[in-house]
């Protein structure tokens, strides 16, 4: 039933030798910190974080496909949804822009006028549910489960230790695996360079002008409507899962520019997102 499911759930990580240090770091710096709690006897860390995984059953004819995000913000793991504190809430208009996604009528979400409680609830079930169009059947994962309002904090949370960050990674990754097998997922979408790297094994994606040359791509696919060209152009973006020669790994925009594009009908970062659906459904053989 879908009401048993949640989207945002209780973890920990074991800190071993490293639990003095990271401690410190958490209290010593409460702004960065202090959502995370600490388990002395355990020496592990506890937090909330947050996961989008609907009914694959309920849903057999859709192509399962995973959005998979670096790690959580503390501010929308507090409102209950992916994306939902208020930098990165526009997400959500990007996405139901796409040629592949539709928010059905009888949803009843505005997403131009946002409500903290209602929105997020009523979007959150929308997700678990997949009551939206669509032939993809989407899931939602952060890589690092810890909660940060940047990538960079966490890192420095584990910076001093070396080892801890490694076993976190390779903990974090395997969890990813498994979640992909178990849910038979061959396709993944993800939002940054690093993260694209780091599941592919590859550096296709580390250079800075990664943006430009999509954007760039992206208008002259506007124009001559030539996909072969367009991937052509962004080979960087497409490689196999290391973890697995079955998984396609896609690397669409950052979210941080899901505006980017102002005036157009649709912005650059729901096209990239739409170019990525687009090869998936032709590589399958399907009709976009």
């Amino acid at each position: 039933m879908s009401g048993l499911r949640s989207i945002i759930t209780q973890q920990s990580f074991e800190l071993g030798d490293g639990f003095a240090d990271v401690k410190e770091k958490i209290e010593s710096d409460p702004k960065k910190y202090g959502h995370l709690k600490l388990g002395p006897d355990k020496k592990q860390i506890e937090y909330c974080t947050e996961r989008i995984r609907p009914n694959r059953s309920e849903h057999r004819a859709r192509i399962p496909i995973l959005f998979l995000f670096s790690n959580p913000h503390p501010d929308s793991v507090r409102r209950g949804l992916f994306l939902s504190e208020p930098h990165s809430r526009t997400f959500w208009q990007r996405l139901f822009e796409s040629d592949y996604f539709h928010m059905r009528k009888d949803a009843k979400i505005n997403l131009e006028c946002w409500d903290n409680k209602s929105t997020p609830e009523a979007l959150g079930q929308l997700m678990l549910d997949a009551k939206y169009k669509s032939k993809f059947l989407l899931y939602f994962h952060c890589l690092w489960p810890i909660p940060t309002n940047q990538v960079a904090d966490l890192k420095a949370l584990f910076g001093s230790n070396r080892q801890l960050w490694e076993k976190f990674n390779e903990d974090s990754q395997k969890e990813l695996a498994q979640l992909v097998k178990h849910e038979q997922i061959k396709h993944i979408v993800v939002f940054t360079g690093d993260v694209f790297n780091l599941i592919t094994g590859t550096n296709k994606a580390s250079y800075k002008g990664r943006r430009a040359l999509i954007k760039h791509a992206i208008i002259d696919y506007l124009k001559d409507k030539n996909i072969k060209s367009y991937w052509e152009k962004v080979y960087f973006c497409h490689s196999k899962a290391n973890f697995s020669n079955d998984v396609d790994v896609f690397l669409s925009l950052d979210t941080a520019r899901k505006n980017v594009g102002k005036g157009m009908k649709k912005r650059y970062f729901t096209l990239a997102v739409d170019m990525i659906l687009k090869e998936i459904l032709q590589t399958k053989g399907g009709q976009d």
